[in-house]
């Protein structure tokens, strides 16, 4: 590696993805899930006028080491910044401090 590629690995910030992650815990067996949603990826844009949100709803299933195969579905619902506005879910619950 040259110099310079050094000097601009030193100087150029380390980006992470901009994610939202959060884990649940299953209805039916009680395990935990972690769940991971890309915020440029995969929220969909919904328009209300010349407001726009954003939605995502992801199935989550566990490992089956249970056997327990039940679907988890957690829906977020972002601003146009993509701050969370809404979640919902189904089939367990959230396991963090905003329940």
């Amino acid at each position: 590696m040259g110099f310079f590629q050094r000097l601009k690995q030193f100087l150029t910030p380390e980006q992470k993805p901009p994610l939202l992650d959060f884990d649940v815990r299953c209805a039916r067996c009680g395990e935990i899930i972690h769940g991971q949603i890309h915020l440029y990826n995969d929220p969909s844009p919904e328009y209300q006028g010349d407001e726009v949100y954003y939605t995502c709803r992801k199935g989550l299933v566990g490992s089956g080491e249970t056997r327990c195969f039940q679907e988890v579905v957690v829906e977020y619902t972002f601003d146009a910044e993509r701050n969370v506005i809404e979640r919902r879910i189904e089939g367990g619950e959230f396991l963090d401090e905003e329940s």
